[in-house]
């Protein structure tokens, strides 16, 4: 279903309603998979897509205090008077304390500092996290695309989509397993007292930490990103993921997420059109050095999943 800027702010009025939060006017901060609102100084407000599971937000509800208590420095959900999460119009929302935003090109060691205590510190979770999947998503996307796109490139990304899982399967890692943040990139920090915590938490599971390193590489290759943001990330994480053989895996495994994630607002605008296309190309060329460009992305370079 098409689900539109207008529909998500018409839920975002309802919400603050149920909140207390009268008398602001939500400000569209992002628009993707959520919509996200500023409302005033101090809150901000998540409204899901109206397919989104009751029970993942509570467990995404439950992880955050969890993460609270094991001191990572992560947002917080504000204290309101109603129960999170909200419902309205058949969509849920979830209230959190506003952060403040941070300069992106100084923030890649930052990235790596606070993902190293985040694998780290994680080891000691008490709340049930759910096994990495990660494929699910992207196939059930080309599976609803069928009917928007040629079948020619329908079947082209599911080829690709095949031979990734066979690569991964064969794929050893060389971290040692544990939870993942799932969308660890500039984009998912924010700034709390001058200090870096870690926003959005809907991807967090158990699997290879290799995952959570792979976008910041993809940032310098895919988005011409300087090579030295990168190089701030990986020294101050303690691994290089581009030394490891199973990352050409990792990064298509990457940028087919990010090509089916981008396909299916292919009605946004005319350069998410053009980008789609310069996306496909790359997949039918197999070319490692195209450059690709972050649309409709707060950071330029959301993650995808």
């Amino acid at each position: 279903m098409d689900w539109t800027e207008t529909d998500a702010r018409h839920v975002a009025i309802a919400m603050c309603e149920l909140a207390g939060l009268r008398g602001h006017e939500p400000e569209l901060l992002r628009f993707g998979s959520n919509a996200v609102f500023g409302i005033g100084e101090a809150h901000v407000l998540r409204v899901m897509y109206p397919t989104t599971n009751e029970a993942d937000v509570h467990r995404e509800i439950d992880l955050v205090h969890e993460l609270a208590r094991l001191d990572i420095p992560t947002a917080q959900l504000a204290e309101i008077p109603a129960q999170q999460p909200l419902k309205a119009r058949n969509c849920l929302g979830t209230v959190w304390q506003r952060l403040d935003e941070p300069d992106r090109d100084d923030l890649y060691g930052s990235l790596g500092q606070l993902l190293h205590i985040f694998h780290q510190r994680t080891a000691e979770l008490r709340v049930p996290v759910k096994p990495w999947c990660p494929l699910v998503a992207s196939n059930r996307r080309l599976i609803d695309l069928g009917g928007h796109y040629a079948t020619e490139q329908v079947t082209m990304l599911t080829r690709w989509s095949e031979r990734i899982a066979v690569e991964l399967d064969q794929v050893q890692p060389v971290l040692p397993d544990g939870v993942v943040h799932g969308q660890a990139e500039v984009g998912n920090v924010l700034f709390r007292a001058g200090h870096p915590v870690f926003i959005d938490f809907e991807q967090v599971a158990i699997g290879p930490r290799e995952w959570d390193l792979v976008h910041t590489a993809v940032a310098v290759t895919r988005f011409g990103r300087p090579e030295q943001c990168y190089r701030d990330f990986a020294d101050a994480y303690g691994f290089d993921i581009r030394t490891w053989d199973g990352y050409a895996t990792y990064r298509r495994l990457w940028e087919m997420c990010a090509t089916t994630w981008l396909m299916q607002h292919g009605h946004r605008s005319r350069k998410v059109v053009e980008e789609i296309k310069v996306r496909l190309q790359t997949w039918r060329d197999d070319n490692p050095d195209t450059k690709w460009s972050g649309v409709l992305e707060r950071s330029a370079l959301r993650p995808p999943n």
